[in-house]
């Protein structure tokens, strides 16, 4: 996984199954990193022993390296690949398998391989070191699970409050809906499926004219490093996907004065116009699709005998993956503004 902004680039290396998972990255600036905190960020996406999580446990103890190019080791140290010796040259539907197959003709599926959300493990750690960038230069990347199985919860659309700016730890962060979205979650696996949801993130304290227009669009390079996390299948800003039914009048965002500053009535457009940051708080919509590997019968091709198969999923896989990719979505989040910011020397 390759990511080459204006001034950021990086590379995620490694595989599910492999004995480490790492990113290198250059033009990062050179910040130094409190391990407890970083151990506390990493906690977020790690698996737990909750109704949603994979019972596959990693320490995730990065080994970080910070001088003229960052560089994060972590080694994987609990890893089953015999759980896929029955997949071999079966492709799981909706996986990258097929896909793969196709590119280099692969028929060993284990664990998903560069395609695995293994690797958002490593892009948490550099995502982490660019939120405390951002942080010290009086910019916040926060995010929170607004949606799990049609169940939905707290959203910037009724506006952002303090709890959700400081939500954390709890990535199922919704305390009128939780148990609810919990339940959802606890009857699709007894079923040995899975359901998908929406995770909501905000950009509070950006300056205005930040990002560009074109191929510079603050927009495009926040969605480009968001589709770079397995399972993301959409992404929008402010009313997004909502805007489609809208009218202008209703739509466009109202600007006033107040206390001699230009303020927005409303922020529809997600904090960007043109590309740009407006100053106002930049809202962004990140929707994860149910996670394919599960245990329920499902139909694939067996491309070695090259005949119809009937699978089921075995191993050690999240029921609702919406939870554990909350920091990850921050983490995307932060290197793409911290490209901007730096780029448009606002650093």
């Amino acid at each position: 996984m390759k990511w080459r902004g204006d001034v950021i680039e990086f590379e995620v290396y490694g595989t599910s199954h492999a004995p480490e998972v790492g990113v290198t990255a250059k033009g990062l600036p050179k910040t130094p990193l409190d391990k407890e905190k970083l151990a506390r960020f990493l906690d977020r996406r790690r698996a737990k022993n909750a109704a949603y999580s994979t019972k596959r446990i990693e320490a995730d103890l990065p080994e970080v390296q910070v001088g003229d190019a960052f560089c994060a080791v972590i080694k994987n140290t609990n890893v089953r690949s015999g759980d896929y010796n029955e997949l071999y040259g079966i492709p799981r539907p909706s996986h990258a398998d097929y896909a793969a197959h196709l590119l280099d003709g692969r028929l060993d599926f284990s664990g998903g391989g560069e395609f695995s959300g293994r690797l958002t493990a490593p892009l948490a750690v550099l995502g982490y070191a660019a939120k405390e960038i951002l942080s010290s230069h009086g910019v916040t990347v926060s995010a929170w699970t607004s949606e799990i199985g049609g169940v939905k919860g707290a959203t910037y659309q009724h506006g952002l409050t303090p709890e959700m700016l400081s939500c954390g730890e709890k990535g199922l962060w919704t305390p009128e809906k939780e148990t609810e979205m919990i339940s959802v979650i606890e009857e699709a696996a007894a079923k040995k499926d899975s359901v998908g949801g929406k995770v909501e993130c905000a950009v509070v304290g950006l300056p205005g004219a930040v990002g560009g227009g074109s191929f510079g669009s603050l927009e495009g390079k926040i969605a480009s490093l968001l589709y770079l996390i397995p399972a993301v299948k959409g992404v929008e800003f402010g009313r997004g996907f909502g805007l489609a039914a809208m009218r202008g009048s209703q739509a466009n965002d109202p600007l006033r004065m107040a206390g001699g500053k230009v303020k927005l009535v409303k922020n529809d457009a997600g904090g960007v116009n043109g590309g740009l940051s407006n100053g106002a708080p930049v809202t962004i919509g990140v929707v994860f699709r149910p996670t394919p590997s599960i245990g329920a019968p499902q139909q694939s091709v067996d491309l070695v005998k090259g005949e119809n198969a009937e699978i089921e999923i075995k191993g050690r896989h999240d029921a609702c993956i919406v939870p554990r990719a909350v920091p990850v979505v921050e983490a995307a989040v932060a290197i793409a503004v911290l490209d901007a910011m730096a780029e448009g020397e606002k650093l």
